[in-house]
């Protein structure tokens, strides 16, 4: 009865961390300040605070602007519910332990918070953002090696995962990679260590190619489309973060 409590309260909460990224994400990219006050992206009139509550706002609001009327993307809703459940399986995820670890807790959630932003800004727009991406290597080295991380691990990780795609990116001139993608492969080695960063992208690779064949199939894109592939990037970081050291032991046991 107590997790589950707390358990709703980290719901709240990756509610609100939900609805903040929305409010980057456009800012950002309409380089808006963040301390501007909330405003529809249609008709640019500002939002009252009653109206910006997440997820409730929009299911009372039935995802249309209260001054305009005009439709709220689904992107809100969606991206507030999904932050939140996230929030909630870091938390259960944790105390399944027999060592209950808070930092370990809020480290991840805003790991996921940050792996969820790029997911959706290159999805919507197919760029990374070198704010994003820089600033949370830099800080997420520095906590954990601060807590304690093996610096050789995460710097080997580093190499790796940004070095495998600043070779793509040299050998074709641009064409197979972009930029953006050596970035997010400097995060990931400082996240999964060498070990992870590898199995994570085999695992994007895996199910980039998986997603592209159902896409051509279905003529939704076809063979020279460009691809946000920043997206599987950190779908399958966010795979190896949990589950990666459980795959690579099944791995090892079926073919040794």
């Amino acid at each position: 009865m107590f997790l589950t409590i707390i358990a709703f309260w980290v719901f709240i909460l990756g509610l609100v961390f939900g609805s903040f990224l929305n409010a980057l994400e456009w800012r950002l990219h309409e380089k808006k300040s963040l301390m501007e006050r909330s405003e529809c992206t249609k008709c640019h009139k500002q939002i009252k605070w009653y109206d910006n509550v997440p997820l409730v706002s929009y299911i009372l609001l039935k995802g249309r602007c209260r001054e305009c009327k005009d439709k709220i993307s689904v992107q809100y809703p969606i991206v507030e519910f999904v932050m939140a459940l996230l929030f909630v399986f870091v938390f259960y995820y944790y105390s399944s332990f027999a060592t209950f670890s808070l930092f370990s807790i809020i480290r991840d959630c805003l790991v996921l918070f940050v792996l969820t932003f790029i997911f959706v800004y290159d999805t919507k727009h197919l760029e990374v953002s070198d704010a994003v991406t820089l600033g949370a290597s830099l800080l997420f080295f520095i906590v954990s090696l601060f807590f304690g991380a093996n610096w050789f691990d995460m710097t080997l990780g580093a190499l790796i995962g940004a070095g495998f795609f600043l070779l793509q990116f040299v050998i074709s001139k641009g064409k197979w990679v972009g930029g953006g993608d050596i970035r997010i492969g400097l995060l990931m080695g400082i996240l999964l260590g060498w070990k992870l960063t590898i199995l994570a992208l085999w695992i994007a690779y895996v199910v980039g190619g998986i997603f592209s064949i159902i896409l051509v199939l279905m003529k939704k894109k076809g063979m020279k489309t460009e691809v946000a592939f920043g997206t599987y990037l950190t779908v399958a970081t966010c795979i190896a973060m949990f589950f990666g050291m459980q795959i690579l032991d099944w791995y090892f046991r079926l073919v040794f």
